[in-house]
């Protein structure tokens, strides 16, 4: 009788090693960050209002509006683009002249928003704002962050705004140039 030839189980060794891998790749950083999309451009919160700021007009946009899906679907489309933080964030007045004299886009939410591709959860957001023209700003494509009273410094740095100013022109028939 001839020795039998051992055979080896290659897919149990490549399970074996794979869900250890696939553990520490995505499961434990999902778990730290609250987050279990981190690694996607998903955010499965929606606002409860969307307010477009434009030349001193607030337009506000509520689940089921015309204007309300185009809003946050470009939106969400351009905060997929973070790329970093800006160093500096604005003061309460900056905000002000962007809601009355520029335009920009702000988004209201009941719950905390967990943003894509941060995994560390820093705080929880519950509004976000995108100021897309307002009289002397200098940093262009960004995103702030808020709790529920205030917005905090270090804004998200997006590698573009078009998505938002295709909608935003579409809205209020206005045409904008990119920063």
């Amino acid at each position: 009788m001839y020795p039998r030839k051992k055979k080896t189980n290659v897919w149990g060794l490549l399970l074996a090693l794979g869900l250890p891998a696939a553990c520490l790749i995505f499961v434990v950083p999902a778990m730290l960050s609250g987050n279990a999309l981190f690694a996607t451009d998903i955010i499965v919160q929606t606002p409860y209002e969307i307010v477009l700021y434009h030349d001193g007009q607030e337009l506000s946009y509520l689940p089921g509006d015309v204007g309300y899906d185009l809003l946050l679907d470009a939106s969400y489309e351009a905060i997929a683009t973070q790329n970093g933080f800006n160093e500096w964030g604005w003061s309460e007045r900056r905000f002000n002249q962007a809601r009355t004299e520029g335009t920009a886009v702000e988004m209201f939410y009941s719950e905390p928003v967990k943003l894509p591709g941060s995994r560390v959860d820093v705080a929880d957001v519950y509004r976000l704002f995108i100021p897309l023209e307002v009289f002397g700003a200098s940093d262009a494509n960004m995103v702030f962050r808020g709790g529920e009273s205030e917005y905090w410094g270090a804004p998200l740095r997006l590698a573009t705004l078009d998505p938002v100013y295709e909608i935003v022109t579409e809205l209020t028939g206005d045409s904008f140039t990119a920063q």
